[in-house]
C-alpha cells in the first residue's frame, strides 16, 4: 500500500543507527538499507567474550567442562555457561525466524517489503501495546511516504518449529488473516521516505 505523509510509530532499540535516530532527520529506507532483523542473520555466531577478553566459542567450553567433569564447577561459572547458551539459543531462533520469513518472501511474495531492508512501525491504535511489550525502548512520531505492509505479530513462525515448517508458517505472516487478535497486536513494515518528526517521552 502507498502512503504519503502517513503518520506513524517507532520503537526504537539501541543500535548501530542510533546516529540515524534524531529528530528532524530524514532516512532513506530501500533495499540498502539493512535493519535490526537483517542485521541478525549474518552476524549471528556462538562465541563468548573470555575473562582475558579472547573470543571463542560456547561449544569449546561445554566440551571443555563435560570432559572435566561438572561436580566441582564454580557456581559462577556455571551461571555463566547458563546464561551464554540461554542468549545463543535465543539468538538463534530469531535467526531460524528470519531466515524462513525472507526464504518465504522471496519465494511466494516478493512484491511484498523485506523485514531485512524495512523499519518496523506501528499505529497510534497498537501504540500501548507494544510499549508494554518492547520496554524501555525509544518511541519516535514518524512521517511516511513510501510503501506500507500490514502485518502481525501473531504470524511470526513459533521457535519450536524446523526452518521447513517455519517456512511454511511464514506464509500467514505475508498472507495475513485478520482475526480480532491479529488487529490487537499489528506490526507494519515500511520502505520509502522516513522524517523523523518527534521522540515521544513518557508514554
Amino acid at each position: 500500500m502507498y502512503v504519503q505523509n502517513k503518520l506513524m510509530y517507532h520503537i526504537h532499540t539501541s543500535n548501530e543507527y542510533d546516529e540515524l535516530w534524531q529528530e528532524g532527520n530524514e532516512i532513506v529506507v530501500d533495499d540498502n538499507f539493512n535493519s535490526e532483523c537483517g542485521l541478525s542473520i549474518p552476524y549471528f555466531n556462538t562465541n563468548v567474550i573470555c575473562s582475558d577478553e579472547s573470543v571463542n566459542s560456547l561449544q569449546y567450553f561445554l566440551k571443555k567442562y563435560l570432559d572435566q567433569g561438572i561436580e566441582n564447577l564454580d557456581s559462577k561459572i556455571i551461571e555463566a555457561l547458563l546464561k551464554d547458551s540461554y542468549r545463543i539459543i535465543y539468538n538463534a531462533n530469531r535467526t531460524k525466524c528470519e531466515a524462513a520469513l525472507e526464504i518465504c518472501r522471496r519465494q511466494k511474495f516478493k512484491l511484498h517489503p523485506s523485514r531485512l531492508h524495512s523499519i518496523w512501525v506501528t499505529d497510534k491504535e497498537c501504540l500501548d501495546f507494544w510499549i508494554s511489550i518492547l520496554k524501555g525502548k525509544e518511541i519516535f512520531e514518524l512521517d511516511l511516504t513510501g510503501t506500507l505492509f500490514k502485518t502481525s505479530d501473531i504470524y511470526i513462525p513459533n521457535n519450536h518449529l524446523s526452518l521447513s515448517e517455519a517456512i511454511k508458517q511464514s506464509e500467514n505472516y505475508w498472507n495475513p488473516i485478520f482475526t480480532k487478535e491479529a488487529e490487537e497486536k499489528k506490526e507494519y513494515l515500511f520502505q520509502g521516505k522516513v522524517l523523523i518528526k518527534n521522540k515521544i517521552k513518557n508514554l
